[in-house]
């Protein structure tokens, strides 16, 4: 028997642990499963990611990952061609006998894949498998690894296994962050913490995909903009009102201070918030990515002063803001840690950061319209169920939950919209509103139509929460604050204005 809740895993280096891992590999490669001592070790292991399963201080699963750049020898020894990315090999992976039936190593698997997938955008994953290893090839298969190559011969022959391409790499990071959410419901629940603050902290922040994820804009990219612009002007004027009272209800800190909005879009928002009276006295600028948004804010809204950013690259200096603001940001961003890290960057010590978004996880409604809801966040590269785990990932970058708020948008509304103590009430059109932009997807194109027609025609109920989530950076002392800039001290350079 072991003991589930003194289980937990961490990201650790191999001049820490290496000692520790080598021991489990021994046990169970050699003296279990009849390898020899090179099973054992790896070329990569010095500088490998490895994501380990601890009982209290004992080792007890542990998983690597090796990241090559394009053209390294080993890919070509591997008979792999050379791509325009990284290509990660996931190995090693192994757990103690008595905990195998607790799915540990699938966990870790899981998660490993899916931090590097959104913290490293690598464009090609392969593993190797030989020996007795040989009967998972199967089991890869299923995963969506393909046979790329069979080396040598006897017992010395190897089996190359890759995915690769941006359809197959899409594929595989959707099922796969299926899989993890599945898992925090089945068998022993690990915890795994942020690949992208160990990444920094070892220094190797070079590999985390800052600047591609900035360039792909997962939201807007498959929505007709004419359509779309409405729609967020609409929303922008119901949660000016929604928001009225949490803005009033939090404490931030006193003028002269500033406010940095990430994710500006088209303006409507952040020239409403600029009129509040908690504002009064700041500087207020926003960023956002894409440069038709960017016009349009600027045109229609000469007085803020919008620049080009991303949330993962603001543009900003560090410590520069008191504020920031991310309303209806965090869902649609494939990497919310290095958007984390970012927000931390830029913050003053003492600073809030102050975020608004939808729940899908607070839906209810018929299964005609909840299947539509679950099949597009399943496919949808963000996560519109972010708001349920952002504490514990904020958390891990220092930030302190301080105020939550929660409000429930209904539809059964037969007037202009009602707001009530946490709660607005639309009309039926309107309440569609809420999910109309889901018919952006292909994959849930047909589930939307069907949908759409249930709800017209039956007038059925549906409800929807929008959460308000207000962090605090904690105050530091002058020397704390100093070693953390110098920590993390890639400052964004500002980009260029278009």
């Amino acid at each position: 028997m072991h003991d589930d809740a003194a289980l937990r895993a961490r990201w650790v280096e191999w001049h820490d642990a290496g000692e520790a891992i080598t021991r489990l590999r021994r046990r169970v490669y050699m003296a279990e499963q009849g390898f020899g001592e090179d099973m054992v070790h790896h070329p990569k292991d010095p500088d490998g990611l490895h994501l380990c399963a601890l009982s209290g201080d004992e080792t007890i699963g542990a998983l690597a990952a090796y990241v090559y750049e394009p053209g390294a020898p080993e890919l070509t020894h591997l008979e792999l061609p050379k791509v325009d990315g990284l290509s990660v090999q996931i190995g090693k992976r192994l757990e103690e006998a008595p905990y195998r039936g607790a799915l540990i190593s699938e966990q870790l698997g899981t998660s490993m894949m899916l931090q590097i997938s959104e913290s490293l955008r690598p464009v090609r994953f392969f593993l190797t498998v030989r020996g007795t290893h040989r009967r998972l090839i199967d089991r890869y298969a299923r995963r969506g690894f393909v046979r790329h190559a069979d080396i040598g011969s006897g017992a010395d022959a190897v089996t190359v296994m890759t995915i690769e391409g941006a359809a197959a790499m899409e594929k595989l990071y959707v099922e796969y962050r299926a899989l993890g959410k599945r898992s925090m419901h089945n068998g022993t629940r690990i915890a795994v913490p942020s690949l992208v603050p160990f990444l920094a902290d070892t220094d190797r922040e070079h590999l985390l995909a800052g600047d591609l994820l900035g360039a792909e804009n997962i939201y807007l990219d498959p929505l007709p903009r004419k359509e779309e612009l409405p729609r967020l002007a609409a929303q922008s004027r119901l949660m000016a009102a929604e928001q009225r009272p949490r803005l009033m209800a939090t404490a931030f800190p006193p003028p002269p201070a500033s406010l940095l909005d990430v994710g500006t879009g088209p303006g409507d928002a952040l020239a409403a918030v600029a009129k509040e009276p908690p504002f009064s006295g700041y500087r207020i600028r926003g960023v956002e990515p894409s440069p038709d948004l960017r016009a349009t804010a600027r045109s229609a809204f000469p007085q803020l002063d919008v620049r080009r950013g991303t949330a993962y690259a603001t543009g900003e200096p560090d410590a520069s803001h008191d504020v920031v603001m991310a309303s209806f940001l965090f869902i649609h961003l494939r990497s919310p840690d290095l958007a984390l890290r970012e927000m931390w960057r830029v913050l003053r010590p003492g600073g809030l950061l102050y975020v608004v978004d939808v729940n899908d996880d607070t839906f209810t409604g018929p299964d005609e319209i909840r299947r539509m809801v679950e099949m597009h966040d399943h496919y949808y590269p963000g996560d519109r169920t972010i708001l349920t785990d952002l504490p514990r990932r904020a958390g891990e970058f220092g930030f302190e939950l301080e105020n939550h708020f929660a409000t429930t948008v209904r539809n059964t509304g037969d007037s202009e919209p009602v707001f009530g103590q946490d709660e607005i009430v639309l009309r039926l059109r309107e309440g569609w509103g809420l999910l109309a932009f889901m018919r952006s997807q292909e994959t849930t194109a047909k589930l939307f139509e069907e949908a759409q027609k249930h709800y017209f025609r039956t007038q059925c109920e549906l409800s929807l929460g929008i959460e308000t989530q207000v962090y605090r950076k904690p105050a530091a002392q002058p020397d704390e604050q100093l070693q953390h800039l110098e920590k993390c001290s890639a400052s964004r350079a500002a980009p260029a204005e278009s």
